[in-house]
């Protein structure tokens, strides 16, 4: 870590004028260098929470331009809100119970690298939104689920972390792309009713039993992508 990243997370600490959509966020910056900064936290975990705290910060301040369009402001969120929530948890869960978490984290990390950096291409850019949402709505809802029931959305958060891996990959052909996007798809449905607050209850239980073989048949999907030869 960086002088620079610490002085950075203590200036954004200390204003008084963060807009409400970024204040959750600012607060998580401090926490999460704290993990940095303790040498209880295991080395490879310190590297990426570091990463991630360096490009929240850039985020932040594109977030704040008002060069920024709104449509790229409002991409931006999409994965800030999401890496926030990673972080959040990451925070409450023991080192040899956090690696998943970790490791969505590493990947919404680059993903906003990409959201950031203005070469990505608009296909590309929603591509990765089209995972993304869905790792979101995953996350949120670990949040609101005792430790004891979270198993199944832990998986889902794995096969959404592993299509973000190969979504980001500039290897993986436009083609591949597009094959992930309609892949999330019956997960990020379920994920979404899971969510809405105007499911009926029997609803939400079939649903919530239907995360893990959604979330087994995204990473067999992926995992076939992964080993097939790129198009053309």
């Amino acid at each position: 870590m960086t002088p620079q990243l610490k002085d950075d997370v203590t200036e954004l600490s200390k204003r008084q004028d963060v807009p409400p959509e970024l204040e959750e966020t600012v607060d998580q910056l401090s926490s999460t260098l704290r993990m940095v900064e303790d040498p209880k936290t295991p080395l490879p975990d310190r590297h990426a929470l570091a990463k991630s705290v360096g490009q929240l910060t850039v985020a932040l301040r594109l977030i704040e331009d008002p060069k920024t369009s709104p449509k790229e402001r409002q991409a931006l969120l999409l994965v800030v809100r999401p890496l926030t929530t990673s972080l959040q948890i990451i925070g409450k869960t023991p080192p040899s119970q956090r690696a998943a978490y970790t490791a969505c984290a590493r990947q919404l990390t680059g993903a906003l690298r990409l959201i950031e950096d203005p070469k990505t291409t608009a296909q590309h850019r929603e591509a990765l939104l089209l995972v993304v949402r869905p790792l979101n709505s995953s996350l949120k809802i670990i949040t609101r689920t005792p430790p004891s029931q979270r198993a199944a959305y832990t998986e889902s958060v794995q096969s959404l972390t592993l299509a973000l891996r190969l979504i980001e990959d500039p290897k993986t052909s436009p083609e591949h792309r597009r094959e992930l996007g309609e892949a999330v798809q019956p997960l990020t449905r379920t994920l979404q009713g899971i969510e809405d607050p105007k499911t009926p209850p029997e609803r939400r239980r079939d649903l919530t039993e239907s995360v893990r073989p959604q979330s087994d048949e995204l990473a067999d999907r992926t995992r076939e992508i992964l080993g097939s030869p790129s198009p053309g």
